[in-house]
């Protein structure tokens, strides 16, 4: 982390202990033999040399037992370390985690980048902002801020090759700051990419008063981004399709409203000659329910209908496949007059038939006019 050097360099037993244990061991058997053997005890007899013997006794004990609470000290905190270490790394594996599931609970960007941040930026003690580029414009554009006074929406953007934020957009590299400072405040600011496989989507910045970031500290900003990158691409891929889709609706919305309320009837099949859509003035003209219609072939309906349904349903499937137009007059009945039906065919912008369409019109007063006195079909 920040200010440290990780874990200690040197080996928890080193050769010079190793010795020293060695020789301390050695003088304390020396001396135990000493008080206890016979012919040691005639040959070291006199009473200064006991003295001394019993002395070097007791400091060679001291220092055996110091050296054994000293050991024992200097395990004792390389458990610490490593235990603070393990809480670091499970601390970071929870922020990846957080950030994950919510990529996987919500395809909502803004509410990811909000989650990232608000997830790693506690970890290592910072305020954090990630800038998006539009695609448009070519700008980092700030989407998501935390611990920051200024919200995103009143931060300034960036183009490309600006500031230390267009700079990592230009280089695709991280670049840190040791106190390039924020208003001459000395903040250390530590900005990685953000990608999405190969393309660059973002620039995630972090940033502190306490110090340069530590190796630790940046890779998991490196992490965090990583995930940032394989989750922004599933939740612009969703909202493409949301807006699409949203889209498609508000058209197929403005159709419907069209096809109901237009003043002539429309009658639409698809390839297979099913019906697709009845209007009301449809039901009207041909004196029949939408429902009746709706999911059946033309070819059904020529058998089951007959009448002017069926007539029409005839038109209709051989539209389909001819690929024709044509127009038909359908006979009335009771008070209603006379109806024409243009047929045509639907086709794609590549020229494939999708189907068929009908308009049918009331020719008022006149049942028995030809077709060529139709207005617009000419003599």
């Amino acid at each position: 982390m920040r200010g440290e050097e990780g874990p200690a360099a040197k080996k928890p037993v080193s050769v010079l202990s190793l010795i020293l244990l060695i020789l301390m061991v050695v003088a304390i058997i020396f001396l135990v033999l000493m008080q206890n053997l016979e012919s040691l005890k005639d040959y070291f007899g006199s009473a200064t040399f006991k003295i001394i013997f019993d002395i070097a006794l007791v400091l060679c004990l001291a220092l055996f037992a110091a050296y054994i609470f000293a050991r024992g000290m200097e395990y004792h905190r390389s458990l610490e370390a490593m235990v603070v270490q393990l809480e670091r790394g499970n601390a970071q594996l929870r922020v990846l985690n957080e950030i994950q599931a919510k990529a996987n609970s919500s395809l909502d960007a803004q509410e990811l980048l909000e989650v990232a941040l608000a997830s790693v930026m506690p970890v290592i003690s910072s305020m954090g902002t990630i800038y998006l580029l539009d695609d448009a414009t070519s700008q980092l554009a700030p989407r998501a801020s935390h611990g920051t006074k200024t919200p995103p929406e009143e931060m300034p953007s960036f183009a490309v090759g600006e500031g230390i934020v267009g700079k990592v957009a230009e280089t695709g590299s991280p670049i840190e700051d040791r106190g390039g400072g924020e208003g001459g405040r000395g903040l250390s600011r530590y900005a990685v990419p953000i990608w999405a496989g190969s393309k660059f989507v973002g620039v995630l910045v972090a940033g502190t008063a306490a110090g340069s970031y530590g190796e630790e500290e940046k890779t998991l900003l490196h992490a965090v981004s990583d995930v940032l990158g394989n989750s922004l691409t599933n939740a612009r891929l969703y909202d493409l399709t949301r807006r699409a889709l949203n889209a498609t609706k508000r058209t197929q919305a403005y159709l419907e409203g069209f096809v109901n309320e237009a003043p002539m009837g429309i009658v639409l099949t698809d390839e297979k000659g099913s019906v697709l859509v009845v209007n009301r003035e449809a039901e009207e003209m041909l004196s029949i329910r939408a429902k009746d219609l709706l999911g059946r072939t033309a070819s059904e309906l020529q058998v089951d209908m007959g009448g002017g349904v069926g007539e029409l349903a005839r038109e209709l499937s051989g539209c389909v496949s001819s690929g024709r137009a044509g127009r038909i007059r359908i006979s009335a009945s009771g008070p209603v007059v006379d109806v024409y039906a243009d047929v045509f065919p639907l086709r794609l912008d590549r020229g494939g038939t999708i189907g068929a369409a009908a308009t049918l019109r009331r020719y008022g007063g006149h049942p028995a006019s030809p077709v060529s006195d139709i207005p617009g079909t000419g003599s």
